[in-house]
């Protein structure tokens, strides 16, 4: 059954995406243009029930319409980065005659601008960027931003991303021109929601999404220079895609040090043999002498499997050393996966009583099942302080403040000495949390 996908944006966007999508396997599109980015969340809760995804042409539609929360179904975007300015400078340039070292730029990062302009070996001394960022979007503050810069007579032109702003300052007489995702982007974007969409298809609720994040680029040696990082971080991308193309996976790469790999459930299961390992971290630090963290979600939806995959990154950058970490869709925490030291944890909990004790020691739920956990892999529920330091991954600090908390409601006892071979004695306790 084909995957019928929303796509919301302005028209030209809309209808330049419904003639690529069209010769997408897999894929029914369904124009949804509007006119202001406004209408993007009446646009989405009209339609809901009747697509199975949307896209958005833009980040700010899309960021709007999963900070409202009212739609479970996949969204997408298609991402703007440096690449992106190439097209509009040259219709500037050659088709206006207009002075490109002198203009406002918005949505895109001062650093990602100044790339471009290097190595168009261009002055950009007299650009100006809007540093607000799109999740503090303003239409306001984005058209004051170039409307008085021009007025000023101190740019001659505007770029920006966002087509009321776009619309407005062309009402005006202000030279503006937008910014649009390269036809490249928009592909790739297609060939992501493809496979999200034969994954969401195959197996409905089963989704895992890995997220890949380069920690180190190189373990053996000094910082590499930024062609290096480059050459190293397409190693990295072939790597992945063999990976793939082994597990009947889908890789994608995104802005920054980020790729993104669609797997099935039962394939990764077996491929990490039920969650104990996995071996791909150790072959590319062993081939490319690259560290990286890994956090993979599962979910209902391709939208909770990728908050669950983030959610799970940031532990995983957390834990050093190599290793990954897994959030399912009941918010069940598995990891670190690749070093021994696995421990599986809740996020939240139905369970009234260990709500109850959560409540009444002020520790979280998490740290709780943490404790379940490590006491069960010990098969002892007499532990010291240095081993729930050494379980859980906290400081020992943070391990005595822990059992403090727990003495202090009598849920920790303290039953004796542990002498180890050298140091002070440690305080054993007896924790009950049954």
């Amino acid at each position: 059954m084909p995957f019928k996908l929303a796509i919301i944006g302005p028209d030209d966007l809309v209808n330049q995406s419904y003639q690529l999508s069209r010769d997408t396997a897999g894929i029914t599109p369904v124009t949804l243009p509007y006119k202001h980015e406004g209408e993007t969340l009446s646009l989405v809760e009209k339609h809901d029930s009747q697509v199975d995804g949307f896209l958005f042409t833009g980040f700010l539609p899309y960021h709007e319409t999963r900070k409202a929360g009212i739609t479970s179904k996949p969204i997408f975007f298609y991402p703007i980065n440096g690449t992106s300015l190439y097209r509009v400078f040259f219709i500037m340039k050659f088709h206006q005659g207009i002075d490109i070292t002198r203009i406002s730029i918005d949505t895109l990062k001062r650093d990602e601008v100044r790339e471009v302009y290097r190595e168009l070996e261009l002055d950009y001394s007299n650009l100006y960027v809007n540093e607000k960022d799109l999740t503090e979007f303003s239409q306001e503050q984005y058209f004051n931003f170039h409307k008085s810069l021009f007025l000023q007579g101190v740019t001659v032109g505007a770029v920006t991303a966002i087509n009321s702003v776009y619309e407005r300052l062309k009402s005006e007489g202000i030279p503006a021109f937008k910014v649009i995702p390269t036809l490249y982007a928009m592909k790739e974007t297609l060939k992501f929601i493809q496979a999200a969409a034969q994954a969401y298809t195959a197996e409905s609720n089963q989704i895992i999404i890995q997220i890949i994040d380069i920690e180190d680029y190189n373990l053996n040696g000094p910082e590499l220079a930024s062609l290096e990082k480059r050459q190293r971080k397409l190693n990295l991308y072939q790597e992945l895609l063999n990976y793939a193309r082994n597990y009947q996976a889908s890789v994608l790469p995104t802005e920054g040090d980020q790729f993104v790999i669609l797997i099935t459930k039962g394939i990764f299961r077996e491929y990490t043999n039920f969650y104990e390992d996995i071996p791909i971290i150790y072959e590319i630090e062993k081939k490319l002498a690259m560290g990286i963290s890994m956090g993979i979600g599962m979910g209902r939806s391709a939208l909770e499997a990728e908050e669950n995959a983030r959610e799970a990154l940031l532990l995983s950058k957390q834990k050093k050393g190599r290793n990954a970490y897994i959030i399912n869709q009941d918010k069940q925490v598995i990891g670190p996966i690749g070093n021994g030291e696995k421990l599986d944890f809740n996020l939240k909990s139905d369970d009234q009583r260990l709500v109850g004790l959560a409540e009444k020691t002020g520790l979280s739920i998490a740290t709780l099942t943490r404790i379940q956990s490590l006491i069960k892999k010990l098969q002892r529920d007499a532990v010291t302080a240095t081993e729930i330091q050494e379980g859980l991954g906290i400081t020992l600090r943070t391990a005595n403040r822990v059992l403090q908390k727990l003495s202090s409601c009598d849920i920790a006892i303290k039953v004796g000495l542990e002498q180890p071979a050298r140091g002070r004695p440690r305080q054993v306790y007896r924790i009950k949390l049954n």
